[in-house]
């Protein structure tokens, strides 16, 4: 069944989630919003709207990335065995195991990380607390500690990231010119080969982990007559039981991504004097990373000696993840950009020294 503008009140009506009322009182407006999925906009002034997913056709891949995030909902809505996801993410209504179709809350008067980032031109330390809290509580929470039931959706998949440098040159013709490029130069260094090949070896499966934690997946908004902003994480497709280490990281390289992005990086230009013209200043990058990962430390409940070798860790997660987004970014490029390669660099410096990189980045 395919939902469109013309369906889709009947559709909920019969599941109960709104009534015939309400549509001809015309509190009901339908907005397509088409992505990688089939998606509707359930928009009403009255009452709650919903956000409406469905696959675009029925292969493997996309059939398993919404049973994975469906699952997640069910094990935090219905058997309630993470008690925290309700409160990280959108509200769940329905799903559809043979239609392929996810409802979910509509996230009203919102904005992404990013976007609010990008709007106020700073860095503020209020939500980076934010970011820790909310993600260290889930952390504490979403343990699996070898539980299958309710976790069978998941595959347990080492992130591909972590194996770049294992590609064979004989496929480098069926990448981007940009993507043979950057991992040639992976290839090239044997820091690069050796601290992937360590994050790898030491991967644990321990938490159900969003693992595509990056600021256009958090959601930031203000509830009616509530002074604080709330966080919501969106898009939970490649959910898996993996290494929590890697959602950390991933907070502090969508940091690290956003101040390299600000930087008006051009040809002879060194990254001192663009640093030095970012709106964004290093200080106040390192305010808002150190403010993350003590509040996410502490919803953890984590010692000193424990939340330093979760720090490091991520640390070098975050690093690998810039890797990651460096690749992506330049999927159909004829060459590396500049800030492929920049990113670049600071992994390299991650990795080579993390505790350096805590010290100089972080404060801590």
């Amino acid at each position: 069944m395919n939902l469109n503008p013309n369906n889709v009140a009947q559709f909920l009506a019969e599941r109960r989630l709104l009534t015939f009322e309400s549509v001809v009182d015309g509190d009901f407006l339908v907005v397509d919003q088409n992505s990688r999925n089939r998606n509707l906009k359930i928009i009403r002034r009255k009452s709650d709207g919903f956000f409406i997913k469905q696959i675009p056709q029925h292969t493997a891949e996309f059939m398993q990335s919404m049973q994975r995030e469906a699952a997640c909902y069910r094990l935090g809505n219905e058997s309630r065995k993470l008690v925290e996801f309700p409160s990280l993410t959108p509200r769940f209504y329905y799903f559809d195991p043979l239609q392929y179709i996810l409802i979910i809350e509509l996230l009203t008067d919102s904005e992404s990380v990013w976007e609010y980032h990008k709007r106020i031109g700073a860095l503020p330390v209020e939500v980076g607390r934010l970011l820790g809290e909310k993600l260290g509580t889930y952390h504490a929470t979403a343990r699996v500690n070898g539980q299958t039931d309710g976790f069978e959706m998941f595959g347990r998949q080492v992130p591909w990231i972590l194996s770049i440098h294992e590609t064979n040159p004989m496929y480098l013709n069926q990448v981007s010119r940009g993507n043979a490029q950057l991992i040639g130069i992976v290839q090239q260094y044997p820091e690069f080969q050796s601290a992937l090949a360590e994050l790898k070896a030491q991967w644990n499966f321990s938490t159900l982990i969003h693992g595509d934690i990056k600021w256009e997946n958090m959601m930031l908004r203000k509830a009616a007559e509530e002074p604080e902003l709330e966080l919501k994480v969106i898009d939970w497709e490649i959910a898996d039981v993996g290494d929590e280490c890697w959602d950390a990281g991933a907070v502090i390289q969508a940091y690290l991504t956003f101040w390299v992005f600000s930087l008006p990086l051009s040809s002879g230009m060194s990254l001192a004097d663009a640093a030095a013209s970012s709106p964004y200043s290093a200080e106040d990058l390192k305010r808002a990373l150190a403010a993350y990962w003590t509040s996410y430390a502490e919803s953890r409940g984590l010692s000193q000696t424990a939340s330093r070798q979760k720090l490091l860790r991520s640390m070098r997660c975050a690093a690998a993840r810039m890797i990651q987004t460096a690749y992506e970014s330049i999927q159909s490029s004829p060459q590396i950009s500049p800030y492929a390669l920049c990113k670049l660099q600071i992994s390299m410096n991650i990795l080579k020294d993390p505790r350096n990189a805590v010290a100089d980045l972080m404060g801590l």
